[in-house]
């Protein structure tokens, strides 16, 4: 059962970070002219700062990243230190991971630069391997809420609204004939742009967005509720987010607490290639882990 466990709890780790949708910047509004040169495509940039404290654990995990969203990919490029803060499989000694999300978040593919690897997961997938392979799944007491609290501060110069986000439910396990039961809740509170066109949001796992992903296709009940949930939070870009969450397995609770912030955001010349694995990466598994796949070498995200 402890091998249960271990998947719970990779299929955490490989959950996305991000959620992106479409967007595009602001185009000027000008008076008509004979000619007009064509507006350059741009995406959403932004650094933000997330520091991670689970119980348990002694050091207090930072997170550094500047992110690059496009109409349906975002890219991440994080320095990660201390335990709780390792949300990949792969990285530099000194904590250096690239990432990029595509179809909404569903696909993440880690990017080693240092050693020229990476590795593609979907997440839902683990999960519908594990049961393909005689596992039984069950879901209950799901819950996904959200509530408006009014304007928040302002924020880097753009003023916000603030929501509060609830997920949760409880999972029994029924593998190799043992039953495990492994309850999962949290609560976030979101700081959401009003002013910003545009959606990148690197704080997505604090919200549930990774847990519908991660279990949608399972779970009909919670990624419905997701949904509902979904149409009353704002397309915007959240700057600030905080989240406590606990999952509770084996009679022991992991409470971790969350605290997340935008540092800067800007529009940037669109580069597709910042979306690609180069031609020289060759790809990785991780043995026994359901979901994840080395897919074709380089070429564009999804596979082709």
């Amino acid at each position: 059962m402890r091998f249960v466990l271990r998947l719970v709890s990779a299929a955490f780790v490989l959950a996305p970070l991000s959620y992106i949708t479409a967007q595009t910047a602001p185009a000027p509004v000008t008076a008509p002219a004979p000619v007009v040169a064509p507006i350059a495509p741009k995406n959403l940039a932004m650094d933000f700062r997330t520091m991670v404290i689970t119980s348990g654990v002694p050091d207090t995990g930072i997170i550094q990243g500047h992110a690059v969203g496009s109409a349906d990919k975002m890219r991440m490029d994080l320095t990660m230190k201390g335990p709780g803060a390792q949300v990949s499989p792969l990285g530099g000694s000194a904590g250096e991971v690239s990432m990029i999300l595509s179809d909404s978040g569903k696909t993440v593919t880690y990017l080693d630069t240092k050693a020229s690897h990476y590795l593609r997961v979907r997440p839902a997938d683990m999960l519908a391997q594990a049961q393909r392979s005689g596992w039984n799944v069950g879901f209950s007491g799901t819950e996904a809420k959200v509530d408006n609290l009014g304007a928040g501060p302002t924020i880097l110069g753009h003023p916000t609204s603030h929501y509060r986000i609830g997920t949760g439910m409880t999972m029994t396990i029924n593998a190799m004939g043992q039953v495990q039961v492994v309850k999962i809740s949290s609560t976030s509170d979101y700081y959401y742009a009003n002013d910003i066109k545009g959606v990148v949001n690197p704080f997505a796992s604090l919200n549930g967005s990774d847990m519908a992903a991660m279990f949608g296709s399972s779970n009909k009940e919670f990624a419905d509720k997701m949904r509902a949930m979904q149409e009353k939070i704002p397309k915007g870009t959240p700057l600030r987010a905080s989240s406590s969450a606990t999952m509770i397995a084996q009679g022991q609770t992991r409470t971790t607490n969350t605290q997340a912030e935008v540092t800067s955001v800007q529009w940037v010349d669109a580069n597709p290639k910042l979306f690609e694995i180069p031609s020289t990466y060759t790809p990785v598994t991780l043995p026994g882990m359901a979901g994840a796949q080395g897919g074709a070498q380089g070429g564009a995200i999804p596979p082709r």
